[in-house]
């Protein structure tokens, strides 16, 4: 736990001195009408569940949550960090015990059009992870990478489909698609 703290203040102190940083405009090339914020629902993460899990099992509930902040910085490159947390009661845990389990990581962007909000990126991103490890949970490294393709909805909305390609901890590299991600940008 006491690493997962660490870690955590690590990728919050790393977004937080970027967001504060100056303003990049005076260096935009093409980029110069690019929205500076990006906000993602993350990996279609976001529910609550409530029932059962199985069908002798006892009643349980599950809150899931995730999202990620993109910062624009120059010349199509963001970065930013995403995080997640799952509230799972003993019934959806599978450890026989009620879990919190957060996932943190510093992600960068890479946009292949001057438009961002139509534009393919390439994404990759380092950070903590929460492993099931027998009958408990533990946080460990993992990495990203992927990409993706923006379609404009509104003005500063939208849809943005993504495929990860994913290494956490010590399990088997998988593949992430996540078909129902949104994005808003601001200035």
């Amino acid at each position: 736990m006491k690493k997962l703290l660490v870690s955590a203040a690590v990728v919050v102190s790393a977004v937080c001195s970027v967001a504060s940083a100056k303003d990049y405009t005076s260096s935009f090339t093409s980029y110069s009408s690019a929205p500076m914020n990006e906000i993602t629902t993350n990996l279609t993460q976001g529910h609550f569940i409530s029932g059962n899990n199985c069908k002798d099992c006892d009643s349980g509930t599950a809150i899931a949550a995730s999202v990620s902040y993109l910062r624009y910085l120059q010349d199509g490159w963001q970065v930013g960090g995403e995080g997640g947390i799952q509230i799972l009661s003993k019934a959806f845990s599978g450890t026989g015990s009620s879990e919190t389990l957060i996932d943190l990581a510093a992600i960068g962007a890479y946009n292949f059009q001057s438009d961002l909000k139509t534009s393919f990126f390439a994404k990759a991103g380092v950070g903590l992870y929460s492993v099931r490890d027998g009958a408990d949970y533990e946080n460990q490294f993992g990495f990203f990478l992927g990409g993706g393709k923006r379609f404009q909805i509104l003005d500063g909305i939208t849809y943005t489909p993504e495929l990860r390609l994913e290494k956490k901890g010590e399990l088997d590299m998988g593949f992430n698609i996540a078909f129902l991600n949104f994005s808003l940008f601001w200035n």
